[in-house]
């Protein structure tokens, strides 16, 4: 699999299988279906394809749904606090936080993708990642531009302190995994990385 291709628009089989059903459930799903103006057999394909691809996995490594506002606003109470109790330089204090944070995700993420994908290596941590940030809602883009640098393009709308840990995070993923060098910028709800990855 190419690095610029997406794990969910891989070409492949189809057969037909049959499911027993409550008609309650069948009801739900045309409802949502007709929602999203799809037919009821994509979005059951697409939810299982979620199922396959993230949700059996959840478990096993120990994640948890957390709220988007809980997730937005904790780091900016760990900061606050630190400032009401004592801590004289708050700049310092955050860049420790986030490095730090930064280092156990990256560290964590290692046991995750061997479980998953059965291999670590930068594309699987990419692939995983993105799979990740579909299941919770976060916007992404990937492309390759004319001189093949890849561009990723991260909306997480989470503010300036996960902008700071998403950088470090990709930081950690290209530098240190994929031994490349990577150019990184942010905004509180965006964050950008240039990268030439070799093929």
């Amino acid at each position: 699999m190419k690095i610029n291709e997406s794990f969910d628009n891989k070409p492949s089989k189809t057969r037909s299988i049959t499911f027993r059903l409550e008609s309650s459930v069948i009801e739900e799903l045309q409802f949502e279906a007709d929602y999203r103006e799809t037919s009821l057999n994509v979005l059951i394909n697409q939810i299982l394809r979620r199922y396959s691809n993230w949700e059996r996995y959840e478990n096993k490594i120990g994640m948890i749904p957390i709220p988007k506002i809980i997730l937005s606003s904790v780091m900016d109470q760990v900061i606050k606090s630190g400032s009401e109790n004592g801590i004289e330089d708050i700049a310092k204090f955050k860049e420790s936080l986030v490095k730090e944070l930064s280092l156990i995700a990256f560290n964590f993420l290692k046991d995750s993708v061997l479980l998953i994908k059965k291999n670590y290596s930068l594309y699987t941590v990419l692939e995983v990642l993105e799979q990740y940030m579909k299941v919770i809602g976060i916007n992404s883009d990937h492309r390759i531009e004319e001189d093949g640098k890849h561009v990723y393009v991260i909306q997480h709308k989470l503010g300036e302190i996960w902008s700071l840990f998403i950088k470090e995070f990709l930081i950690l993923i290209f530098e240190n995994l994929g031994k490349v060098k990577v150019d990184i910028s942010s905004t509180p709800n965006t964050t950008v990385a240039k990268v030439f990855i070799n093929t």
